[in-house]
C-alpha cells in the first residue's frame, strides 16, 4: 500500500518554520510518491533504503547513507523498493538560511544527492532525532534553531565534498517557474495548456516541449497526477462519495476517475480507502 507521504500536507504548521519526521516502513510493498513540488527546502536522509528519486527529470539512485537535498520548486518523486525502509524527511522555510554565510547559498544549488559514511550518517541521524523531539516541544525555539544551523552546516560540507559549484537552477526550469508558482499559489488542479504557455511567455508547442524535456513528464500527465494526488487526500481525509471526489478532482465522471486511479495505483479508489483505513 502507498505511504501516507503521498498525501502529506507540505504546508508548515502555523508559527513554525521547520517540520521533520522519521519514517520506518518494514518489509512490504514498494513506496511510490507521485511528482509534486513546493516552496520549502527539503532534505531526505536515508538510514536504510534502496530505490531512486526523480528530481527535475533527473534520476538519482538511493541506497543506505544517501542524502537528498531539494531546493524550492524542485519537481520530485520517489520510488522505493519493497524492503525495509528507514528515513528522515526534513522540510524548512528558506528564511531560516537568512543571515548565514556559505549556508545561505544552499538555495542556489541545484538538487543533489550525496552518500555519507557510517560516522557521518550517525551524526546526521542524531541531529534529526533531536529535531523530531523538538517538534514535540515547539517552545524550544532557540534549541531548534541551533540544531538547524548544525544540520545546514553539515549540508554545506556535503556540497563542498562533492565538488559542486553554485550551478543554480537550470534555465529551462527557470522558464517554467511562473506556471509552477501558479500551481503553488492557486487551489486550481488544472490549467489549460494555452494559459500555462502564456504565463511563461512562450508558445504552446515550445511550452509542451520544454515541460517534457525539463521534467521528464508531459504537461497533461502532470495535471492528471496532480488531480489524483488530491483525490488520494480526499479518500483518506474525508467521507465523500467516490462520485463526489471525481467531481471535485475535475474528472468527467466516476468511471473515468476510477480507471485513471487504478492505472496509477493498481487498486480502485474504494480498495485504496479501505486499505488505508485498516492501516491507520
Amino acid at each position: 500500500m502507498h505511504s501516507a507521504l503521498v498525501y502529506e500536507n507540505v504546508d508548515l504548521p502555523a508559527g513554525q518554520a521547520v517540520k521533520v519526521a522519521r519514517y520506518h516502513f518494514p518489509e512490504g510493498n514498494p513506496l511510490e510518491i507521485a511528482p509534486h513540488f513546493h516552496m520549502l527546502l527539503e532534505v531526505m536522509v536515508f538510514v536504510r533504503a534502496r530505490g531512486y528519486a526523480m528530481l527535475d527529470g533527473e534520476r538519482f539512485d538511493i541506497e543506505s547513507g544517501s542524502v537528498l537535498f531539494l531546493s524550492s520548486l524542485t519537481v520530485h518523486e520517489l520510488h522505493m523498493e519493497g524492503g525495509d525502509q528507514d528515513f528522515f524527511l526534513l522540510q524548512f522555510d528558506p528564511s531560516l538560511l537568512e543571515g548565514q554565510e556559505l549556508e545561505a547559498d544552499l538555495q542556489k544549488f541545484a538538487p543533489f544527492l550525496n552518500r555519507v559514511d557510517g560516522r557521518e550518517l550517525e551524526r546526521l541521524t542524531m541531529l534529526l532525532d533531536w529535531c523530531c523531539d523538538i517538534n514535540e516541544q515547539p517552545a524550544q525555539v532557540t534549541l531548534r534553531n541551533r540544531v538547524m544551523q548544525l544540520l545546514v552546516h553539515n549540508l554545506s560540507q556535503l556540497v563542498a565534498s562533492r565538488g559542486a559549484g553554485l550551478t543554480g537552477r537550470s534555465s529551462a526550469v527557470g522558464r517554467l517557474e511562473p506556471v509552477l508558482q501558479h500551481f503553488k499559489d492557486s487551489k486550481q488542479l488544472s490549467l489549460p495548456l494555452d494559459d500555462a504557455a502564456a504565463l511563461c511567455g512562450i508558445s504552446r508547442s515550445h511550452f509542451s516541449r520544454l515541460f517534457h524535456q525539463t521534467l521528464n513528464l508531459r504537461y497533461q500527465d502532470f495535471l492528471l497526477k496532480r488531480k489524483l494526488q488530491h483525490a488520494v487526500y480526499l479518500l483518506v481525509n474525508t467521507r465523500l462519495r467516490i462520485a463526489d471526489i471525481a467531481c471535485q478532482c475535475e474528472f468527467s465522471d466516476s468511471a473515468h476517475f476510477c480507471s485513471k486511479f487504478k492505472r496509477l495505483f493498481s487498486v480502485t479508489p474504494q480498495q485504496f480507502r479501505k486499505a488505508t483505513v485498516e492501516n491507520l
